[in-house]
């Protein structure tokens, strides 16, 4: 049977997703998330343009008053929308999301909300272009490593922070990293030559990623 490592506790209708189509599951959580507190002004003032790259930040700022948001990944886009923002942009990854706005929204000045690990091309690339660009973190993550004394043949990848925390005390483990996304594939190639990423940046859509490599029949 087919081992599947997951480095994010699973809901369950998603672990049976893996158990239905014949595959054993081991889970845990690779990351911690601490809430940062930010200066009383930030909650008071208005931000006419947010990028907003995590489902963790849209939902840290769903008091703020913001006008439009620039968001990376469908969940990300439809916490926005829940929250009652406008989604004016979407894209698959931040270095996607950088590249629409150069191209359609390069005379606007952007608020970046999001962790303090977030991976630094889209602020790398906003800048050297001269956006201008504030960056509030709104939450730090912390590693949980753990290690493993066994071979799986896929684990799943949420975060780019998630694969350093899996691989600090796993060094040598050989298995197909499956990515939620092109930023975290990006952090795995790091360790892997074997790296997948999901077709959509849901959970769901990585599990089918998953249940395609591993049971190609």
């Amino acid at each position: 049977m087919p081992s599947v490592l997951s480095t994010k506790i699973l809901t369950p209708p998603q672990k049976n997703l893996l158990i239905n189509a014949g595959l054993s599951l081991i889970e845990y959580n690779a990351i911690q998330i601490e809430v940062l507190e930010l200066a009383q002004e930030c909650y008071k003032d208005h931000y006419p343009h947010a990028i907003v790259t995590s489902q963790k930040a849209a939902e840290l700022i769903k008091h703020f008053s913001i006008g439009k948001c620039y968001c990376v990944g469908d969940k990300t886009a439809l916490s926005l929308k829940d929250y009652g923002f406008l989604v004016e942009a979407k894209a698959n990854n931040t270095k996607e999301l950088a590249e629409k706005i150069l191209t359609n929204y390069h005379n606007n000045s952007f608020v970046f909300f999001g962790s303090q690990q977030s991976r630094p091309e889209l602020s790398e690339m906003l800048l050297e272009s001269g956006i201008d660009l504030k960056e509030f973190f709104v939450y730090k993550t912390h590693l949980i490593p753990k290690q493993f004394n066994r071979s799986f043949d896929a684990v799943l990848c949420f975060s780019p922070s998630g694969v350093d925390s899996l691989f600090k005390l796993n060094a040598s483990l050989d298995s197909s990293l499956i990515c939620i996304g092109n930023t975290t594939a990006t952090q795995a190639r790091d360790y892997s030559k074997r790296v997948y990423v999901s077709s959509k940046t849901s959970v769901e859509s990585l599990i089918v990623k998953a249940v395609q490599l591993l049971t190609p029949n």
